[in-house]
Protein backbone atom coordinates (compact mmCIF):
# COMPACT_ATOMS: atom_id res chain seq x y z
CA UNK A 1 0.00 0.00 0.00
CA UNK A 2 1.15 3.40 -0.84
CA UNK A 3 3.00 5.26 2.35
CA UNK A 4 0.53 8.56 1.83
CA UNK A 5 -2.09 6.51 2.28
CA UNK A 6 -1.12 4.93 5.38
CA UNK A 7 -0.16 8.41 6.95
CA UNK A 8 -3.72 9.53 6.34
CA UNK A 9 -4.20 8.38 9.99
CA UNK A 10 -7.75 8.75 11.83
CA UNK A 11 -9.29 8.16 15.10
CA UNK A 12 -12.80 7.24 14.75
CA UNK A 13 -14.34 8.59 18.33
CA UNK A 14 -17.31 6.31 17.73
CA UNK A 15 -17.03 2.90 16.20
CA UNK A 16 -18.36 2.04 12.57
CA UNK A 17 -21.40 -0.15 14.44
CA UNK A 18 -22.82 3.04 16.76
CA UNK A 19 -25.43 4.93 15.91
CA UNK A 20 -24.66 8.08 14.18
CA UNK A 21 -24.38 11.55 16.14
CA UNK A 22 -27.19 13.56 16.99
CA UNK A 23 -27.00 17.37 18.19
CA UNK A 24 -24.88 17.66 21.38
CA UNK A 25 -22.24 20.12 22.76
CA UNK A 26 -19.21 18.53 21.48
CA UNK A 27 -15.84 19.96 23.59
CA UNK A 28 -12.68 18.91 22.97
CA UNK A 29 -9.44 20.20 25.31
CA UNK A 30 -5.77 20.00 24.25
CA UNK A 31 -2.68 21.16 24.94
CA UNK A 32 -0.82 20.86 21.85
CA UNK A 33 -2.19 20.97 18.16
CA UNK A 34 -0.05 19.38 15.27
CA UNK A 35 2.21 21.77 13.93
CA UNK A 36 4.71 20.96 11.03
CA UNK A 37 6.04 21.97 7.59
CA UNK A 38 3.86 24.11 5.14
CA UNK A 39 4.44 25.15 2.18
CA UNK A 40 5.40 28.64 2.83
CA UNK A 41 7.91 27.41 5.63
CA UNK A 42 9.25 24.95 3.92
CA UNK A 43 9.60 25.96 0.01
CA UNK A 44 8.63 29.21 -0.22
CA UNK A 45 5.41 28.36 -1.91
CA UNK A 46 1.87 28.97 -0.64
CA UNK A 47 -1.02 26.08 -2.14
CA UNK A 48 -3.74 26.03 0.27
CA UNK A 49 -5.22 22.87 1.25
CA UNK A 50 -3.85 21.20 -1.31
CA UNK A 51 -1.49 18.49 -0.36
CA UNK A 52 -0.22 20.42 2.38
CA UNK A 53 2.60 18.73 3.75
CA UNK A 54 0.09 18.03 7.11
CA UNK A 55 -3.29 18.78 7.61
CA UNK A 56 -5.07 18.31 11.22
CA UNK A 57 -8.37 18.14 11.90
CA UNK A 58 -11.20 17.82 14.02
CA UNK A 59 -14.69 17.04 12.22
CA UNK A 60 -17.92 15.42 12.14
CA UNK A 61 -18.90 13.31 8.88
CA UNK A 62 -21.99 11.77 7.41
CA UNK A 63 -22.76 8.47 6.42
CA UNK A 64 -23.26 9.65 3.33
CA UNK A 65 -21.75 12.19 1.46
CA UNK A 66 -25.46 14.29 1.21
CA UNK A 67 -25.47 14.32 4.84
CA UNK A 68 -22.99 16.93 4.77
CA UNK A 69 -19.81 17.73 7.08
CA UNK A 70 -18.87 20.07 9.50
CA UNK A 71 -15.40 20.87 10.76
CA UNK A 72 -14.93 22.14 14.31
CA UNK A 73 -10.64 22.81 13.52
CA UNK A 74 -8.40 22.60 10.47
CA UNK A 75 -5.07 23.91 10.06
CA UNK A 76 -3.80 23.31 6.81
CA UNK A 77 -1.91 26.57 5.85
CA UNK A 78 0.36 28.43 8.50
CA UNK A 79 -2.24 30.49 9.73
CA UNK A 80 -2.69 31.32 13.91
CA UNK A 81 -6.05 30.83 13.51
CA UNK A 82 -8.26 27.85 12.31
CA UNK A 83 -10.69 27.00 9.47
CA UNK A 84 -14.45 26.05 10.54
CA UNK A 85 -16.76 24.74 7.95
CA UNK A 86 -20.00 23.94 7.14
CA UNK A 87 -20.22 21.87 4.24
CA UNK A 88 -23.45 21.75 2.10
CA UNK A 89 -22.36 18.96 -0.40
CA UNK A 90 -26.16 17.99 -1.62
CA UNK A 91 -27.51 21.68 -2.26
CA UNK A 92 -29.79 20.24 -4.59
CA UNK A 93 -31.58 18.83 -1.52
CA UNK A 94 -31.01 20.67 1.43
CA UNK A 95 -30.24 23.90 -0.20
CA UNK A 96 -27.08 26.92 -0.84
CA UNK A 97 -25.77 27.72 2.92
CA UNK A 98 -24.55 31.01 2.50
CA UNK A 99 -22.31 33.27 4.82
CA UNK A 100 -24.91 35.49 7.45
CA UNK A 101 -25.36 39.18 5.75
CA UNK A 102 -25.24 40.26 9.89
CA UNK A 103 -22.41 37.66 11.30
CA UNK A 104 -20.52 39.94 13.55
CA UNK A 105 -23.62 40.28 15.19
CA UNK A 106 -23.61 36.60 15.72
CA UNK A 107 -19.81 35.78 16.11
CA UNK A 108 -16.42 37.54 16.58
CA UNK A 109 -15.78 36.14 13.08
CA UNK A 110 -14.90 36.47 8.59
CA UNK A 111 -14.85 33.67 6.35
CA UNK A 112 -15.46 33.27 2.77
CA UNK A 113 -17.50 30.44 0.61
CA UNK A 114 -15.86 27.45 -0.28
CA UNK A 115 -18.42 24.12 -1.24
CA UNK A 116 -20.02 25.71 1.77
CA UNK A 117 -19.45 28.54 4.31
CA UNK A 118 -16.23 28.76 6.47
CA UNK A 119 -15.36 30.88 9.25
CA UNK A 120 -11.92 31.97 11.03
CA UNK A 121 -11.42 31.51 14.59
CA UNK A 122 -9.57 34.24 15.64
CA UNK A 123 -5.71 35.07 15.87
CA UNK A 124 -4.04 33.02 18.02
CA UNK A 125 -6.44 30.32 18.34
CA UNK A 126 -4.46 27.92 16.59
CA UNK A 127 -1.26 26.71 15.64
CA UNK A 128 1.79 27.39 17.58
CA UNK A 129 0.24 30.45 19.45
CA UNK A 130 -2.64 27.78 20.99
CA UNK A 131 0.80 26.07 21.89
CA UNK A 132 2.42 28.08 23.10
CA UNK A 133 -0.27 29.51 25.79
CA UNK A 134 -0.38 25.71 27.44
CA UNK A 135 -3.20 24.93 25.16
CA UNK A 136 -7.11 25.52 25.64
CA UNK A 137 -10.94 23.90 24.26
CA UNK A 138 -12.69 24.04 21.52
CA UNK A 139 -16.35 23.94 21.75
CA UNK A 140 -19.25 23.25 19.20
CA UNK A 141 -22.45 23.71 19.58
CA UNK A 142 -25.26 21.82 17.58
CA UNK A 143 -28.46 22.53 18.10
CA UNK A 144 -30.53 20.44 14.90
CA UNK A 145 -33.38 23.26 14.19
CA UNK A 146 -31.85 26.79 14.92
CA UNK A 147 -27.82 26.84 14.02
CA UNK A 148 -24.30 25.51 15.03
CA UNK A 149 -22.03 27.74 17.01
CA UNK A 150 -18.09 27.17 18.27
CA UNK A 151 -16.12 29.09 20.74
CA UNK A 152 -11.87 28.57 20.94
CA UNK A 153 -10.93 29.56 24.41
CA UNK A 154 -7.22 29.61 24.58
CA UNK A 155 -5.11 29.32 28.48
CA UNK A 156 -5.67 31.33 30.32
CA UNK A 157 -9.41 32.31 29.16
CA UNK A 158 -11.31 29.56 29.54
CA UNK A 159 -14.57 29.81 31.40
CA UNK A 160 -15.40 28.70 34.95
CA UNK A 161 -17.39 25.82 34.07
CA UNK A 162 -15.39 24.54 31.72
CA UNK A 163 -12.02 24.86 33.58
CA UNK A 164 -13.78 23.11 37.02
CA UNK A 165 -15.39 20.15 34.84
CA UNK A 166 -18.91 20.96 35.62
CA UNK A 167 -21.40 18.69 34.09
CA UNK A 168 -23.94 21.36 33.26
CA UNK A 169 -21.54 23.86 30.99
CA UNK A 170 -23.66 26.71 30.28
CA UNK A 171 -22.84 28.27 26.51
CA UNK A 172 -24.66 31.12 26.92
CA UNK A 173 -22.50 32.41 29.72
CA UNK A 174 -19.18 32.36 26.96
CA UNK A 175 -20.22 35.69 25.70
CA UNK A 176 -20.01 35.67 21.43
CA UNK A 177 -19.00 32.52 19.65
CA UNK A 178 -16.55 32.49 17.08
CA UNK A 179 -18.40 30.93 14.42
CA UNK A 180 -21.71 30.66 13.65
CA UNK A 181 -23.93 28.94 10.91
CA UNK A 182 -27.76 29.27 11.49
CA UNK A 183 -30.30 27.04 9.52
CA UNK A 184 -33.58 28.32 8.01
CA UNK A 185 -35.32 28.44 4.48
CA UNK A 186 -32.16 28.37 2.46
CA UNK A 187 -29.98 25.72 4.73
CA UNK A 188 -31.84 23.32 6.12
CA UNK A 189 -31.02 21.55 9.40
CA UNK A 190 -30.85 18.67 7.44
CA UNK A 191 -27.49 20.15 6.09
CA UNK A 192 -25.83 18.24 8.18
CA UNK A 193 -27.08 14.63 9.52
CA UNK A 194 -25.89 11.18 10.93
CA UNK A 195 -22.55 12.42 11.69
CA UNK A 196 -19.56 10.87 12.91
CA UNK A 197 -16.72 12.25 14.68
CA UNK A 198 -13.27 12.25 13.14
CA UNK A 199 -9.66 13.47 14.99
CA UNK A 200 -7.30 12.98 12.48
CA UNK A 201 -3.67 14.22 10.86
CA UNK A 202 -3.45 14.33 7.05
CA UNK A 203 -0.40 14.20 5.41
CA UNK A 204 0.08 15.37 1.82
CA UNK A 205 -3.66 15.41 0.94
CA UNK A 206 -5.10 14.52 -2.38
CA UNK A 207 -3.92 15.69 -5.23
CA UNK A 208 -0.63 14.16 -4.24
CA UNK A 209 2.43 16.19 -4.88
CA UNK A 210 5.70 15.19 -5.51
CA UNK A 211 6.82 17.86 -3.79
CA UNK A 212 4.94 17.02 -0.89
CA UNK A 213 6.20 13.29 -0.88
CA UNK A 214 9.57 14.79 -0.95
CA UNK A 215 8.99 16.86 2.29
CA UNK A 216 7.50 13.63 3.97
CA UNK A 217 10.06 11.36 2.88
CA UNK A 218 13.45 13.49 3.40
CA UNK A 219 12.53 15.76 6.18
CA UNK A 220 11.19 13.93 8.93
CA UNK A 221 12.68 16.25 11.62
CA UNK A 222 10.61 18.58 10.21
CA UNK A 223 7.50 16.74 11.90
CA UNK A 224 8.55 16.59 15.83
CA UNK A 225 5.41 18.78 16.52
CA UNK A 226 3.48 17.04 14.64
CA UNK A 227 0.86 15.80 17.31
CA UNK A 228 -2.45 16.12 19.44
CA UNK A 229 -1.93 16.52 23.35
CA UNK A 230 -5.35 15.43 24.11
CA UNK A 231 -6.79 16.10 27.83
CA UNK A 232 -10.74 15.03 27.09
CA UNK A 233 -13.27 14.99 24.90
CA UNK A 234 -16.58 15.40 26.45
CA UNK A 235 -20.23 15.10 24.82
CA UNK A 236 -22.72 17.07 26.45
CA UNK A 237 -26.67 16.38 25.99
CA UNK A 238 -29.73 18.53 26.01
CA UNK A 239 -32.02 17.71 29.64
CA UNK A 240 -33.71 14.54 29.46
CA UNK A 241 -31.93 12.63 27.21
CA UNK A 242 -29.67 10.02 27.85
CA UNK A 243 -25.71 11.00 28.17
CA UNK A 244 -22.36 9.74 29.63
CA UNK A 245 -20.64 13.14 30.34
CA UNK A 246 -23.16 15.33 31.50
CA UNK A 247 -26.38 17.75 30.31
CA UNK A 248 -25.67 21.46 29.52
CA UNK A 249 -28.06 24.50 29.96
CA UNK A 250 -28.84 26.78 26.71
CA UNK A 251 -31.53 29.02 26.82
Amino acid sequence: MDVFKLLFLELFLFSANAAPLAERLFMLSMDHIPTGPYYSNVTGNVTGWHSSPIWPAWWMNGDDRSNGEFDMFEAYEPNNHASITLHDWDQSLYGNCTMPDNITQYANSSGNAFGGITQFSPNGTSLEPFNKAGGGVYVMQWDHGKFIREWTFVKPNIPADILNGSPNPNPDTWGMPNAYFPFGKNCHPDTVNHMYLILNIAFCNGPVTEECKDIVRMQPEAFNETYFLINYMKAFCRPNEKCLTGIYGSG
